[in-house]
């Protein structure tokens, strides 16, 4: 049984019924070209799809959400999770971990995908944490240079390089070493 409901459509300053619309999709976010995601639309009577007009951005968080999925990325929940079992503010977070407030902050809110440094260093304190149980030493003390300044130069986070899988812990800092490489 398909779902109608009646809408006001902005765009065309009328009220009608639309039917609900699930369609897969082949979509594109940033350097995935093939995601595969089913899409949620109403349709009109004559026959146009419109995104919801009470969630206009649903369809792009599930993109997002696939996105994270196929590159193994954490979840905005399980980063917004972890912050909160540090007991840490967004923009204290943000900042011992070398990133900006806003964009932690539209991380978390699933209106922005993280880049890959940003998704390793959120798994560096994760691990970190469940590691020692407790709050990490370097988020303790709030250091005034964030985490991607205190690494040394053999360690450093860029998308064309591979990552162990584990940290490794150096002067109760955490970071991962380039494969091959010995800490």
């Amino acid at each position: 049984m398909k779902k109608i409901k009646k809408f006001y459509n902005p765009e065309l300053e009328t009220t009608e019924n639309y039917t609900e619309v699930w369609k897969p999709e082949v979509i594109e976010v940033k350097d995935e070209a093939d995601l595969l995601v089913l899409n949620h639309y109403w349709q009109d009577k004559h026959g146009d799809l419109w995104g919801d007009f009470d969630d206009p951005m649903e369809n792009v968080r599930r993109g997002f959400d696939a996105y994270r999925k196929r590159k193994g990325y954490m979840t905005p929940d399980d980063i917004r999770n972890l912050r909160n079992q540090l007991n840490i503010s967004v923009r204290d977070f943000a900042n011992a971990i070398g990133i900006g407030f806003s964009s932690l902050t539209q991380i978390e809110n699933n209106q922005r995908v993280q880049v890959r440094y940003q998704d390793i260093l959120f798994r560096l304190v994760k691990e970190n944490y469940e590691y020692q149980k407790k709050i990490p030493d370097i988020l303790q003390e709030l250091p005034e240079q964030p985490l991607l300044n205190k690494l040394d130069s053999s360690s450093y986070i860029s998308d064309d390089i591979s990552y162990t899988t584990s940290p490794i812990y150096k002067d109760n800092l955490f970071f991962y070493n380039k494969l091959g490489d010995v800490a």
